[in-house]
């Protein structure tokens, strides 16, 4: 029988962390894109994820703490008489959300924190604004871009994730004061897009494995 060393299967070049990226927002009747990544580099082979498509606003600087995606599993545990532990457990429900903190306190990012359409913010973050509270029913539901590079040259990987149909269902603290970043903190909640049967993707582009050599000798 093989020992444990020999059955292993490590690969230190899946090793991912994500410390480029886009969190992109745009309204809910912004198109899906088609395809998530577009022609290889012409000279390292690397797939390249696509562009930002039309409608999709590039948020800017995210805080340290990322993009968290959070999955809530609800679950009924049912027992009977002659056991103590549960004989089975059914899944209520799954709630998947996505809590970001926008770190540039801008026309866009604060544009979300009114919770205003994507249609109805300005064409350029950089412009001065004047955003109001107190009709407000609910908020409206977006699209969500995220890209994100892990590595450089022919090592690059690029990931897509994209959720369809999201909502804000989380606010966090704002803060002014001398010490700290005025942020725009927010928690979405994705839900499943009835019109193409999603609620959330996430792609990957794979490893690039050099050719073997011809001749085999030293």
């Amino acid at each position: 029988m093989p020992d444990v060393a020999s059955q292993l299967a490590n690969d230190n070049r899946f090793i991912r962390k994500h410390g480029t990226q886009i969190f992109a927002i745009a309204d809910y009747s912004a198109a899906v894109p088609e395809d998530w990544f577009g022609a290889p580099d012409a000279t390292t082979g690397v797939i390249l994820p696509i562009a930002l498509p039309e409608g999709y606003f590039n948020m800017g600087y995210i805080t340290t703490d990322g993009i968290k995606d959070a999955n809530n599993v609800s679950a009924s545990a049912v027992n009977m008489v002659q056991d103590l532990d549960p004989v089975r457990n059914d899944i209520d429900g799954m709630t998947k959300t996505l809590d970001v903190t926008f770190g540039e306190s801008n026309a866009w990012t604060r544009a979300l924190a009114h919770g205003i359409p994507v249609a109805d913010w300005p064409a350029s973050k950089t412009v001065g604004y004047e955003y109001h509270d107190g009709d407000k029913a609910d908020f409206p539901f977006y699209r969500g871009l995220i890209l994100t590079q892990d590595g450089v040259g022919s090592s690059r990987f690029y990931r897509v994730e994209f959720a369809y149909r999201m909502q804000v269902t989380d606010i966090a603290d704002r803060t002014l004061n001398r010490t700290d970043v005025e942020a725009t903190g927010r928690t979405f909640t994705c839900l499943r897009d009835p019109e193409v049967g999603r609620s959330y993707t996430e792609a990957s582009t794979g490893l690039i494995v050099a050719p073997a050599q011809a001749g085999g000798g030293s």
